[in-house]
Parts: C-alpha cells; structure tokens; sequence
C-alpha cells in the first residue's frame, strides 16, 4: 500500500509515520522533500518558504510518488507545496489556476495516481496539537488551503480516476495510528 500524510507543519504527521513505522516494519518512509532537497544541496530553507523554493518541493515529491515501490508511507505530497503555494500567492486574491504552480498540475496528477491512501490531518479545535511558533497565522492559513484542497477539489488535482482515498484524522496519538491502521489492506 501506498500512502501519505499531509497537513501544514507541526501538526504531528512525522508522529503519526513513526509510530506507524513502529507497528509496520515492513513499510518505509523517503525523506521529507523539504529535508531531501536540504540534504541534496546544502541549502537553509525556511519554513515560509519562496515560491520558487516550493516549487522545487512540489517536484521533488512528485518524484518521490513516482518510483515504483509498495509498502510506503510518504510525509507530504504534491498537495502540500500547492497549500503552502496558495498561502504565498493570497488565493483569496488571485486563482491559484492562474499561476506557474498551475503548470505542474499534470505531473501532480500523475503523482498523486499512484497512491491508495491520503491522510490529511487538519487542525482542530477538539485535539489541538501543542505548537508554540513564530507565526500562528500563516499555519491557519495553511490550514485554511489544505481543508480548500481535500474538501472542496479547489484546485481540481485529483486524478478523475483510480482517486486515492482521502481521509482526515484528528484525535490522540494513539488515535490517529489505530485510525490509519483500519484503513490498511
């Protein structure tokens, strides 16, 4: 199975993977793309990242998605870089179908063909996750674009056909890992 865990940053995803990677030795989890390309280049990136910056992490994981592999559990997807995107460019604004992130559509579409499963974790009032940051509006506004995204289709990147299934998870977690794993086939 092919899946993959999306959501804006500090919400618990590296959590949720690692304790799925605890109870399922036999799947692996790739470098993040944010770390990868960190990694590849030698290159600070910052957490309100350029547009160019995400750009790059939005390919890199749609290679990521690309190789062939079973038995993977991804931290991102092309999703989250259109997220962060929408963010940066104010979609309130402009359409985000306006824009060069539009342009990697197509290969986002591919990308996201290939998995079974997408977890989104948003924010929620019910369970929030405990996070003291710098800049608590631009993680709700990041939020505000994944919810637009997985809910409503708002950027229309979902394949047609062979749609992964996209579910949202919320609770502890201890929660969040038994939910997934019901999900398992």
């Amino acid at each position: 199975m092919r899946i993959a865990i999306s959501g804006t940053h500090y919400i618990g995803k590296s959590t949720l993977i690692a304790d799925f990677l605890k109870h399922h030795p036999e799947y692996q989890s790739p470098l993040e793309p944010y770390y990868l390309l960190q990694e590849e280049k030698e290159v600070e990136l910052s957490l309100e990242p350029s547009l160019e910056s995400l750009l790059e992490q939005l390919h890199c994981s749609s290679e990521q998605l690309m190789e062939n592999k079973d038995n993977i559990i991804f931290d991102r997807c092309p999703v989250d870089f259109i997220a962060y995107a929408m963010v940066l460019l104010g979609v309130e604004d402009i359409n985000i179908n306006d824009s060069e992130v539009s342009e990697l559509f197509p290969e986002v579409k591919e990308a996201l063909d290939t998995l079974d499963l997408i977890v989104f974790l948003p924010i929620t009032k019910a369970h929030p996750i405990e996070y003291t940051e710098e800049n608590p509006a631009y993680r709700r506004a990041a939020d505000k674009c994944f919810k637009r995204i997985y809910r409503d289709d708002h950027c229309d990147i979902f394949p047609r056909f062979n749609h992964p299934r996209i579910i949202e998870i919320c609770g502890s977690p201890s929660a969040r890992l038994k939910i997934l794993e019901s999900y398992l086939f």
